[in-house]
C-alpha cells in the first residue's frame, strides 16, 4: 500500500499558494487544509485587520490537529502554509513522517514585486479576503527559498496549473 502524501504549500502571500492548493486538491479528490480558513472561521483577518503571531500560531496548530487527523485515515491532504523558512518546513515534513505520511514540499514561486501587485489588485477587486500589509510584508520579508539541502519542487506563479500537474504525476 502506497502511503499518503502530505502536499506542503510554501511561498510568500499572494504567490498563488492557495489556488494551486486547491486544483492539487480537487485534481487528487483530497482534503484541503489552510490555516486561513481557520482563522475566518474564528472570524478573524475578515476586514484585512493585522493578526498578532500568538494568535497566528494558535491557527497552525488547530489547522496541523486536522491534518494529523487526516493523515492517520491513511489519506492524503494538502497543506496550504506559508512554511516561509526551512524551520517550518522540517516541522511539517517531520509532521507527515510521525503520521505515516510522504512529505511534498511544493514552493510557489513568486518575486516580491509581483506578489505585491498582486496584493495591490486584491485590494481594489476583493477576490480574496483582504489582507493586512503588515502581514504581507511579515511574509515576504521573512521568506526564505529553500537551499540544495531541502527536498522540494517548484511551480512558477503563473504557470499553468493543468499543465504542471501533468508533469509531476
Amino acid at each position: 500500500m502506497n502511503k499518503p502524501i502530505l502536499y506542503i504549500l510554501s511561498g510568500m502571500s499572494f504567490a498563488g499558494k492557495s489556488v494551486l492548493a486547491r486544483e492539487i486538491a480537487k485534481t487528487k479528490s483530497i482534503p484541503y487544509i489552510d490555516p486561513d480558513e481557520v482563522s475566518r472561521e474564528r472570524g478573524l483577518g475578515l476586514n484585512g485587520e493585522f493578526i498578532p503571531e500568538e494568535i497566528w500560531k494558535d491557527i497552525h496548530k488547530e489547522a496541523e490537529q486536522r491534518a494529523i487527523e487526516i493523515l492517520k485515515q491513511g489519506k492524503s491532504l494538502v497543506y496550504d502554509t506559508t512554511a516561509l523558512i526551512k524551520k517550518d518546513r522540517d516541522y511539517l515534513r517531520n509532521l507527515a513522517n510521525e503520521n505515516g505520511a510522504e512529505p511534498l514540499v511544493i514552493i510557489v514561486n513568486i518575486s516580491r514585486e509581483d506578489a505585491f501587485k498582486r496584493w495591490q489588485e486584491n485590494n481594489t477587486t476583493n477576490e480574496r479576503y483582504a489582507v493586512h500589509i503588515n502581514d504581507f510584508n511579515m511574509c515576504a520579508d521573512g521568506f526564505q527559498f529553500p537551499k540544495d539541502d531541502e527536498k522540494f519542487i517548484v511551480y512558477q506563479a503563473g504557470q499553468n496549473i493543468t499543465e504542471w500537474l501533468r508533469k509531476i504525476n
